[in-house]
């Protein structure tokens, strides 16, 4: 009784993506945002200032549990997180990076980061991330 690739995977039970503003900035102007996004239906956003060491903002949402499983596989099956190279950094003076993690259920933990563009499908991934709630603020992604 053969078990497939996919299903010997250990499930992913969490992603986080940050969006960091680098070049000139007002202190109180928003540089960094964090959306962290849990199998088990939670959701915050995070939004940073550019003195603040804890969130000047913070919004959390809460979904059903059938429909995160359902954006969790989406990320497996059609956006394929799985494959993403650990880099899509490219030189540049101002702009912004961004940082994505993706944690397991075996503890084990990937970290993917860019500068600039998103990585591949992670349009698809922010518009994905958008009809998960209704954000009282969108959150900056990729």
């Amino acid at each position: 009784n053969r078990v497939s690739g996919w299903m010997m995977m250990e499930k992913i039970t969490s992603i986080e993506i940050t969006n960091r503003a680098s070049g000139p900035y007002y202190e109180d102007e928003i540089v960094v945002e964090t959306v962290k996004i849990y199998r088990t239906g939670k959701i915050k956003h995070l939004q940073y200032n550019g003195l603040a060491e804890k969130p000047v903002k913070e919004f959390d949402y809460k979904i059903s549990s059938a429909e995160m499983n359902t954006f969790f596989d989406l990320l497996v099956s059609r956006i394929k997180i799985q494959d993403w190279n650990e880099d899509y950094s490219v030189p540049v003076c101002d702009g912004w990076s961004w940082e994505f993690k993706m944690r397991h259920s075996n503890n084990t933990a990937k970290k993917v980061i860019g500068t600039v563009e998103p990585p591949p499908r992670g349009k698809q991934l922010r518009s994905s991330i958008y009809k998960l709630t209704d954000f009282q603020v969108k959150p900056w992604m990729f």
